[in-house]
């Protein structure tokens, strides 16, 4: 077989013990990617741990009805006994798979020793997905991850180099994820006004507010608290916005919008974090 047909794999664990939740396996004859297989598997018992389940947000509901990794393999068996296999961090993948094998007492001498695309770069996968200008908004799904780790074996073999340059303005993955958070647009619920248990001398009270921007406080927690309190949470500044709490990196359009309705007359009542900080102390008498 040419050296440029390979398999790429990548496992998410449900366990410390290294039990498979999910396996991704992306598949490259002669250079070209043919595809990505990917499954979820049901660990021993269903049973998770919540250090992995942070990693990769996978739950046991996803996985209740999922085969187990024995009636799994029968899938995959063949690729890894016929396709040199490729893995980002392979030692820890590697090891995923004949932890699993092992506990289901299945053999694994016809499957040869992983190449390693993270030996080869030294970087980890969103990192080096940022050096070669590749999204990683999928990161820690396993066939994503095996994707991402045959197109950086590809690379390798076709001489193709990442950019180091682009690290110079790297976000690490975590305060990019928590950025998305901040910002991440209200919706659902929270958006439908509930006086039930809301006190009429509140502030708040049948009163349409928008949230734009950060606060020290998630948006949602924020909104939630503001809807307990009966307020009408709404996603646009119109002429019947009441509040309008502006925190850091507010949205411009808003802000644009706000100033231009006042400077129209409307009684549009702006916050900051300050306020947000007095009445999540119960403290209404300054709004």
């Amino acid at each position: 077989m040419s050296t440029n047909s390979f398999i790429a794999v990548d496992f998410e664990t449900a366990t410390f013990s290294k039990m498979a939740c999910q396996i991704g396996v992306t598949i490259v004859e002669n250079g070209v990617i043919k595809g990505t297989a990917v499954d979820y598997i049901q660990p021993p018992e269903n049973k998770y741990e919540m250090g992995c389940i942070k990693v990769h947000h996978i739950n046991p509901e996803q996985t209740v009805n999922a085969p187990t990794f024995d009636i799994i393999w029968q899938n995959y068996k063949e690729l890894f006994e016929n396709y040199p296999v490729v893995a980002h961090n392979a030692s820890f993948d590697e090891s995923v798979l004949r932890a699993n094998l092992d506990y289901y007492g299945i053999s694994h001498n016809n499957i040869a020793h992983f190449k390693c695309t993270y030996q080869i770069y030294s970087l980890s996968l969103d990192k080096l997905c940022w050096a070669f200008d590749l999204h990683d908004d999928q990161h820690h799904d396993a066939g994503f991850d095996s994707l991402r780790c045959a197109q950086f074996y590809k690379f390798y073999l076709e001489g193709v180099k990442p950019d180091l340059s682009r690290l110079a303005n790297y976000i690490p993955e975590e305060e990019r994820h928590t950025k998305i958070a901040q910002h991440k647009q209200l919706t659902g619920d929270v958006l439908r006004k509930d006086l039930t248990n809301a006190d009429p001398n509140n502030p708040f009270y049948n009163k349409k507010v928008v949230i734009t921007g950060v606060f020290d406080i998630e948006r949602n927690e924020l909104a939630q608290f503001l809807k307990a309190h009966g307020a009408d949470l709404d996603t646009s500044i119109t002429k019947r916005t009441n509040y309008v709490f502006v925190g850091r990196d507010a949205g411009p359009s808003k802000l644009t919008k706000l100033q231009s309705l006042i400077a129209e007359g409307y009684s549009i009542r702006q916050l900051s974090q300050d306020d947000v900080t007095q009445i999540l102390n119960g403290n209404f008498s300054t709004i």
